[in-house]
């Protein structure tokens, strides 16, 4: 369903306050409406009232300072409830009930809608919500000034493409390489395989060696697990001092203490459970030895980490890449609009601080491509086993050194002195591991030439069992971990495989929708244009294939061809580019919301180019012109503009009301400035104040003799109408007066008899009374009473260029001065 708009009612928002008693503006969906007024007196509240309706937000709020407070100043300040309320009428396109949705908001920022129907009054205005519905001035001037990426993702709004814009970018940021694995901890997942085969590589290697102390011969290659678990049972089962231990167990049951207890009863001695100790403590710093990083691996990352300084010293360090890759996320979020306002300080400047950020990361390539080396080798180390081996060797009075260098190199914070002070505690360790093992290896020969070699060699093989035991649950531990990583991994690259894949279809098809509307818009465009500027310039837009990027330029600036737009148009002519291209936009791809309201859309334009805005919006784009198009309203403060609004304001086809107040007061329609003019004059005169008076009744004889003109199409020249010196009004009566001539002189008048002579009586008045002494500045001259007569004399010169078609249908004007 297509929604036309029918009225606007406003208390308690923004610059209209209007307590109990709301602004109240009626609309025509079958015509042109226009609302003008002063600067100052509550248009851009009207505009900013519906935008919050239908948005949720008002920009310009929302994008100032922090310490401004933006959120404060939604509601009018001089409201006593501190409730905003907003109520859009909207009439359906298909003849049926209309639906009343009143948004308020109260001091806290709460929004409540709600309906006269009991529908759901968001999801109507979420459907209203289109990038072409509420445009302002600022909006055109973006259009040109944007960066051709922020131009294009606005311009797929227009064309109906907005959510597919949307997920494109969402696609695009889900497929980033870097976040992806940021996200996922995919490089750590990665790492940690590494690692977790290094374990298992060193479990097998275990296995082997103590399947070699305890059976006696080398490991082969076919035997499985169970396999080697029951040979190595049946060796232990066979001893006939550890027999009792054995029997009806499986092998990982066999207790290795039970085993030690069992000789030790058999032989005793304090000697035979040192050398046990020194068996047990042997294995565990072989195996945790084993677990350090290669010479090679750690002079690598000392290297790296000297030229990561390099690197790092050419930039602004670690806190300031930091800084920008925190203000780089905000701002890609969609949540945040405006890039021009910095995430840090709120402030907004000229230039986009996302473009900033992303110059600034690039600076820091080098440093980030070595620092994801570092972190990645990192993650291949065995933390657990350099810890624990660490304790296994520490001295009296050490401080324990490894977790800490372990969380810097894991989390990137590190320099080339941290790198170094790891090669220094890993070559410490290394060394005393080795010094700590050559004392055990001492001791374990003096304890070994006092113990029987029986006794030895039986408490060897309980610890080789010992070891293989522990190796083998330790490598089949790892395996599940191992496969569990390697299936999660598998999971995750697929699905980036998925993103990039999806990422890169749906981006061409948002591109090829895009480039097909694109080809429609730029016809109707170019129409637009031409009808707005008259000159030999044709402007072109245009998508890169595959490209987001918006580009804008001129086919032809006069002898000149495929030029910059931005650098050769004027202002006029920039504003004429980009409402051309919204309008045809609009025209072809229209949605739900069947209106456009326009707030100051032509500020920067001259007068020519206004009315011919004006003209294309009257004759080619609105309604009733177009009867296919949309209901458009516009707001103006301009003067020059509301002379325009006043002589359309008298056809069928268009419906102007200028609005007065203040923001502390109230806001008040009118819906004709003329009837403002006139009852001003008449309160004037009835006080007995001719002098300020007198100026509105030339507004008021100025105003209808240019309707006079328009009605009964009387080919006046337009210059006299928007000339503004003391002798037009009588310079139009006397243009008009020959047009009668000239008809009467061809016998093709009109106008009755009576109706002339009264046109010379009404004329007679007004030129004695008032033109003839306002022309002169004579305006002492004017008495109340006369300039009563000269008001009622210009009611019916205006009457003498009417007629009643049929009895009681009332007076209107002749279709021009030879028919009716």
């Amino acid at each position: 369903m297509s929604w036309f708009l029918d009225e606007i009612s406003i208390e308690g928002f923004r610059g209209i306050n209007n307590q109990g008693d709301p602004l109240s503006l009626k609309l025509n969906p079958n015509n042109v409406n226009s609302v003008s007024a002063p600067n100052g007196v509550g248009k851009s509240s009207i505009f900013e009232a519906v935008t919050y309706a239908v948005t949720g937000k008002i920009p310009k709020l929302d994008n100032l300072p922090a310490a401004e407070r933006g959120e404060s100043y939604y509601l009018n300040r001089f409201h006593p409830s501190n409730i905003g309320t907003i109520a859009l009428t909207l009439s359906p396109d298909n003849g049926g009930n209309n639906t009343v949705i009143t948004v308020t908001r109260d001091d806290n920022g709460v929004r409540h809608v709600a309906t006269n129907d009991g529908s759901d009054g968001e999801a109507t205005l979420a459907i209203l919500n289109r990038e072409f519905v509420l445009l302002d001035s600022a909006t055109f001037r973006s259009f040109i000034d944007d960066k051709p990426l922020d131009r294009g993702r606005s311009f797929s709004g227009l064309l109906g493409l907005g959510i597919y814009s949307m997920l494109r970018q969402y696609l695009k940021s889900l497929d980033n390489t870097r976040k992806f694995n940021n996200h996922f901890d995919l490089n750590a997942k990665k790492g940690k395989i590494g690692l977790i085969d290094a374990q298992i590589v060193q479990a097998r290697a275990t296995i082997q060696a103590s399947y070699l102390g305890l059976v006696g011969e080398q490991l082969g290659a076919d035997l499985t697990n169970d396999e080697l678990r029951e040979k190595a049972r049946s060796i232990v089962l066979n001893i006939a001092l550890l027999h009792s231990k054995c029997e009806g167990k499986a092998f990982d049951e066999i207790s290795a203490d039970e085993c030690v207890a069992a000789v030790r009863d058999a032989e005793g001695g304090p000697d035979r459970e040192r050398l046990a100790k020194l068996l047990q403590d042997e294995n565990r710093n072989t195996a945790l030895i084993g677990a350090l990083p290669s010479k090679e691996l750690i002079d690598h990352l000392t290297q790296l980490g000297r030229e990561r300084d390099v690197a790092l010293k050419e930039t602004r360090g670690d806190a300031f890449l930091r800084l920008y890759q925190l203000a780089e996320g905000i701002l890609e979020d969609e949540s945040w609009q405006d890039k021009r306002v910095c995430p840090t300080c709120e402030r907004s400047g000229e230039g986009s601080v996302l473009d900033h950020s992303k110059a600034q990361i690039a600076r820091y390539k080098t440093v980030t491509d070595i620092s994801d080396q570092i972190r990645n080798i990192a993650a291949n180390i065995d933390w657990g086993q350099l810890t624990a081996l660490e304790e296994a060797t520490k001295r009296e009075g050490d401080v324990p050194a490894v977790q800490e260098i372990g969380a810097k190199l894991s989390g990137g914070d590190y320099r080339e002195a941290d790198l170094v002070q790891f090669q220094a505690i890993v070559f410490g360790l290394r060394e005393r591991a080795d010094q700590l093992n050559a004392a055990i290896a001492a001791e374990k020969v003096e304890i070994e030439a006092r113990l029987p070699p029986s006794l030895v060699a039986l408490t060897t093989r309980i610890e080789a069992m010992r070891q293989l035991q522990s190796a083998l649950k330790s490598e089949e531990g790892a395996w599940v971990i191992h496969e569990a990583l390697v299936d999660e991994v598998a999971r995750i690259e697929r699905l980036k495989g998925f993103l990039g894949t999806a990422s890169g279809i749906f981006s061409a098809a948002e591109a090829d929708a895009s480039a097909r509307r694109l080809g429609a818009v730029q016809p109707l465009c170019r129409q637009f244009f031409e009808s707005i500027v008259y000159e030999q310039v044709v402007p072109a837009i245009s998508k890169p294939a595959g490209s987001e990027n918006l580009e804008i330029s001129l086919a032809d600036f006069f002898d000149l061809q495929d030029v910059s737009a931005p650098s050769l148009l004027s202002e006029s002519y920039r504003n004429a580019f980009a409402i051309s291209v919204y309008l045809a936009a609009a025209a072809l791809y229209g949605g739900p919301a069947r209106f456009l309201l326009l707030d100051d859309v032509t500020s920067s334009m001259d007068a020519g180019h206004q009315f011919h805005l004006m003209e294309v919006i009257r004759t080619a784009f609105s309604r009733p012109g177009n009867p296919n198009g949309p209901q458009v309203i516009l707001f103006s403060h301009d003067t020059l503009l509301e002379k325009y609004f006043n002589t359309q304001g008298s056809t069928r086809a268009w419906l102007h009301q200028r609005i007065e107040g203040t923001p502390r007061t109230a806001v008040l329609p009118q819906s004709n400035a003329v009837n403002r003019v006139y009852d001003a004059t008449m309160a004037l005169l009835a006080s007995g104040n001719a002098l300020d008076a007198a100026p509105r009744i030339r507004q008021y004889l100025e105003y209808k003799l240019e309707e006079i003109m328009i009605c009964c199409r009387i080919p006046v020249p337009m210059d006299l109408a928007l000339n503004d010196d003391k002798h037009m009004a009588g310079r139009l009566i006397a243009s008009i007066n020959s047009q009668i001539s000239l008809h009467n002189a061809a016998n093709s008048l009109v106008l009755e008899p009576a109706q002339v002579q009264g046109l010379n009586t009404a004329v007679a008045t007004i030129s004695t009374n008032f033109i003839a002494h306002w022309s002169t500045g004579q305006t002492q001259a004017f008495a109340p009473g006369a300039l009563l007569g000269v008001m009622q004399a210009i009611d019916n010169y205006a009457d003498c260029f009417k007629f009643e078609p049929n009895p009681g249908d009332g007076r209107r004007y002749y279709h021009s001065l030879d028919r009716r």
